[in-house]
């Protein structure tokens, strides 16, 4: 067997998206609630969608203020 070493990265952080794309991802999830779901689902399922995206983005938001 090769004895293989793996080198640390300097930065761990995982790229991140941009805006754009969340924002399309939002609005396809959106899309098919609205295409698939009866009203109760798409209610529900908008609410989550929301609340969803809006704790990454606060997450999001403070972490890019700490840095």
């Amino acid at each position: 067997m090769s004895d293989t070493t793996h080198t640390a990265h300097a930065s761990s952080e995982p790229k991140r998206l941009s805006a754009g794309t969340y924002v399309a991802a939002f609005i396809i999830l959106f899309l098919i609630l609205v295409v698939f779901a009866d009203l109760f689902v798409l209610i529900l399922g908008t609410i989550g969608l929301i609340v969803t995206f809006a704790a990454f983005y606060a997450d999001s938001a403070s972490h890019d203020t700490s840095h």
